[in-house]
Parts: structure tokens; C-alpha cells; sequence
């Protein structure tokens, strides 16, 4: 009986504390040149910071332009053999996640970061408060039977954090962001 309450009480607390897992935003400058070539003015990372810690990264924003990239989960299977472990220059425990080029600007960041690539991945670095960043962007390469390319390492210094709009997700093409108070979606 005493396991049992345990049980559901550990349960009750699992899902509470997913349940306010919580949506930041975090600005990037960039400092390396594949970062200031293919970003420009920097990025923004839309993510999830769970209660206990580890971020996922959710949207790349670009910082100076509106434009967007939506994430998905990663495989590193999808990589090649081996995935991130198998590849030279490559950070092999980062976190992998997929663009899905469907979605908002995809396609445009796909042609951007790895041109001649059908899919595109990126690798993030751990996300937290005045901690760099280091993303790296990996393509798909027709030549290269089913292996990705690395095409390229950006790194970026942390800005800040950005207040998100009261209850719900920015929307980069919306100047939401000299409202002190919030905007108000009523």
C-alpha cells in the first residue's frame, strides 16, 4: 500500500513538473565568421526549460530579420553511421535537432546553412543564462552515400533574454517587444 502512494505521488510530481516546464527566449550574438556570415545580426532560441534544468530548443530566430525555423527531434541515426560521434570537428554529445524545412522560413535557413542539402540538422550546445552558444549545422550530401556534412560551426556570445508576450508565442513578424506591459492578444 505504502509503494503504491509513493508510486503516485512520484507520478503527481513527474507531471507537474512537466507541466511547468517554461518558454524563454535567449539572443545570440555572433563571434565566429560562419556565425556572422550566415546570421548576420545574430539569433534567438525559442525553447522549453524544464523544471529540472535541460533546455530544448524549440525555434531559431533570426535576430535582425523575420524569419524562423521550426525544430524537430533529431536522429543521429540519420546522420550515418555513428551520427555526431563519427564525424571530425564535430561537438558529439551536443543535442540534435532537425529544421523542418515545411515549416515557416525552413527552407529558406536549409539553402542558407547548407546549400545543395535536402535536410538539415543542427547540434546545440547547452542552453543557459550568460553561457555561449555554439550551434553546428550538418546537411545531407548526395555524394556521400547517406553520410551528412558538417557545413558549418557558428558560435555566438550571450545577449539576454527576451520577455515573452503573456500567454502565448511570439510571433516574429509582430513587434511585440517595446510593449513594457506586455501585449494583449484581447
Amino acid at each position: 500500500m505504502k509503494r503504491a502512494i509513493l508510486a503516485g505521488l512520484s507520478l503527481a510530481v513527474l507531471t507537474t513538473s512537466a507541466a511547468r516546464a517554461e518558454t524563454r527566449m535567449f539572443s545570440y550574438d555572433p563571434i565566429s565568421p560562419d556565425a556572422k556570415r550566415l546570421t548576420g545580426a545574430g539569433v534567438t532560441i525559442l525553447f522549453n526549460q524544464g523544471l529540472l534544468g535541460g533546455a530544448r530548443p524549440i525555434k531559431v530566430l533570426a535576430t535582425g530579420v523575420p524569419a524562423q525555423a521550426l525544430l524537430k527531434a533529431g536522429r543521429e541515426k540519420d546522420l550515418g553511421p555513428g551520427g555526431l560521434k563519427a564525424m571530425d570537428g564535430v561537438d558529439a554529445d551536443a543535442a540534435l535537432f532537425e529544421v523542418d524545412p515545411k515549416a515557416a522560413q525552413g527552407k529558406i535557413y536549409l539553402r542558407a546553412f547548407c546549400p545543395g542539402s535536402t535536410r538539415l540538422w543542427l547540434s546545440f550546445s547547452a542552453i543557459a543564462v550568460r553561457r555561449d552558444l555554439r550551434i553546428q549545422a550538418f546537411g545531407d550530401d548526395p555524394k556521400a552515400d547517406g553520410k551528412a556534412r558538417l557545413c558549418g560551426t557558428l558560435d555566438f556570445s550571450y545577449r539576454g533574454e527576451w520577455r515573452l508576450p503573456k500567454n502565448r508565442m511570439p510571433d516574429p513578424m509582430e513587434d511585440w517587444t517595446n510593449e513594457p506591459n506586455h501585449p494583449s492578444p484581447d
